[in-house]
């Protein structure tokens, strides 16, 4: 009787102690990061002030299936600037395969890691990455940094909208 007891108690403690080191070893689930994103920025009257963040012309599309495009938008339509695909590495970096990039055309044909935050419920990604050289192929060993608004999907139909 002793014995079982002991086996009970042995093996009730071992689940216990399972169960409670499983609760602590909870894998991070990665944010999405699919979607269309919208580059931002401060704008402010002062240099002193930070100034209020405001949305630009370019936008970067991160689509389900690994691929990304960023384009800007011009008085004369939108243009494509780069593509390629990417895949997230972890819960803040994920890495850019670039095919082709107009305004970074040293990154043609490279990886691109980029580090990221995400910030107000994960609809504001401040990004990061890293430059070793410039167009011209001049070092410059320099980290640039961009700020992407998700865009949403608004309740209902804008009546200001110009299309």
């Amino acid at each position: 009787m002793k014995t079982r007891s002991l086996f009970l108690w042995v093996v009730s403690l071992f689940l216990g102690v399972t169960n409670l080191l499983a609760q602590d070893v909870q894998e991070k689930i990665p944010s999405t990061l699919n979607g269309v994103w919208q580059m931002c920025f401060y704008r402010s009257s002062s240099p002193n002030v930070v100034g209020e963040l405001k949305t630009g012309n370019s936008l970067k599309i991160l689509s389900d299936d690994g691929r990304f495009v960023n384009l800007v938008m011009m008085q004369t339509g939108a243009i494509i600037i780069g593509y390629g695909t990417y895949k997230q590495e972890s819960e803040n970096s994920y890495t850019e395969y670039v095919e082709k990039n107009l305004h970074l055309p040293q990154l043609n044909g490279e990886k691109n890691v980029m580090q990221f935050e995400l910030e107000e419920n994960g609809n504001l990604m401040l990004v990061k990455y890293y430059l070793k050289t410039d167009r011209n192929g001049n070092k410059i060993d320099s980290w640039c940094h961009e700020i992407w608004k998700r865009v949403e999907m608004p309740s209902a139909y804008p009546e200001n909208i110009i299309r």
